[in-house]
């Protein structure tokens, strides 16, 4: 049995994972004009620094596609009292793992996680002190599941959708063919703000463990006059529709998850978001809600509230279509300088099921501890699959 301090620290260690990064020009306008305008902000900055001009952009990051995201680091062991290596799956939930027992204990109940995760206090620890703190990161490949193996020319790692190639004669190939584990390591979880792309030089180096190169300089980025002129036209056009909506956080009080939904639905269906197809959208999954009561009371209830909300859309249709039509706008702003990323050239080949595709997508580090992810969001882009896999 733990004692409460011991009880305390470990639930502050637990809650230092870091939150769900927000899809940069394609989140903020469904949750409060606050929010937007610290995305306009961060949209506009990155733009700034592909066109070689100052901005708060600090880091662009590479982002990996693996599983399962973890933790890992030395933290405080309840059972000893002391800081030992320890490993856990994302967020901490379940605690960390100090020994094997400990990973069958937590994760045993799924055989997959368990064994990469007693992969990772496996060999995890070559590469990391108490001096590196805790970080975050994505299991990417291992030897032991075939998951890292050579094809042809090449060596790959696969553990989620992107399948990544490097010519196994190069240095990041031979690095790769001799680790028994690759991992991708973004954030450090220490402190009160969390540090992103963090600099994977400082860590040790240990032929078992292979760290997947996620880092992006602005050498090699091509940002045109052209790409600069089309993301300044969508850009202003995005303002002028949310300039165009008086009432923006009365508007979509309460709606916020409905619109990120909707969002996702148009995303996996290749269809552009209006604000008929929301409204469309929106009865369906309240009419889900007044068909899972039964009494008839809680039904009214239920039927009620739907109604007030379906009016309210009904009432805000055209502060509902500038709504739409900024995201719309927004999100062409955000791809013309995601193109210019994606075809920065990258540290590793990417291909889906034996065809070339494009990053998972970037993250980009601001000055002010602020972060967010640049993704392409079409039917046909990382999201678009993977919401569809």
């Amino acid at each position: 049995m733990i004692n409460f301090e011991s009880f305390l620290l470990e639930a502050a260690e637990k809650s230092k994972a870091i939150k769900h990064l927000t899809h940069l020009g394609g989140e903020a306008q469904f949750v409060s004009s606050k929010e937007t305008s610290a995305d306009l902000k961060r949209l506009e900055d990155l733009h700034h620094h592909l066109s070689g001009e100052k901005s708060s952009v600090q880091s662009i990051g590479v982002k990996a596609d693996g599983s399962p995201s973890f933790e890992m680091g030395h933290t405080l062991n309840p059972a000893t009292g002391n800081k030992e290596f320890g490993v856990a799956y994302k967020g901490a939930a379940k605690g960390y793992a100090f020994t094997q027992q400990d990973v069958k204990e937590k994760f045993g109940h799924s055989p997959g996680l368990a064994s990469k995760l007693g992969q990772l206090l496996e060999h995890g620890g070559k590469v990391m002190s108490p001096i590196h703190g805790i970080v975050q990161g994505d299991f990417m490949g291992s030897k032991k599941d075939g998951t890292i193996k050579e094809e042809g020319d090449k060596i790959t790692h696969k553990e989620n959708l992107i399948k990544y190639g490097y010519d196994k004669n190069s240095d990041e190939g031979k690095a790769l063919k001799k680790a028994k584990i690759s991992v991708s390591l973004h954030t450090r979880l220490n402190g009160d703000h969390p540090e992103y792309n963090i600099d994977t030089d400082k860590l040790y180096k240990n032929n078992d463990v292979h760290i997947f190169n996620n880092k992006l300089g602005r050498k090699g980025i091509n940002y045109s006059a052209e790409d600069k002129k089309e993301f300044e036209k969508n850009f202003s056009k995005a303002n002028e529709h949310l300039a165009a909506i008086p009432n923006h956080d009365e508007m979509i009080a309460g709606q916020t998850e409905h619109l990120q939904t909707y969002i996702n639905k148009t995303v996996r269906e290749g269809k552009g978001p209006t604000s008929a197809g929301y409204r469309t959208h929106l009865k369906a999954r309240l009419q889900k809600d007044v068909d899972s009561v039964k009494r008839p009371e809680n039904k009214l209830k239920k039927h009620i509230a739907m109604q007030n909300t379906l009016s309210s859309v009904d009432g805000n249709k055209r502060g509902f279509d500038n709504l739409f039509a900024a995201h719309k706008h927004l999100d062409k702003a955000k791809n013309v300088v995601l193109r210019s990323l994606e075809n920065s050239g990258q540290n590793q080949e990417h291909t889906i099921n034996g065809k070339p595709t494009n990053p998972e997508g970037f993250v980009v580090g601001y000055r002010d501890g602020s972060v967010s992810k640049v993704v392409n969001r079409s039917k046909e882009g990382f999201s678009g699959q993977n919401l569809n896999k």
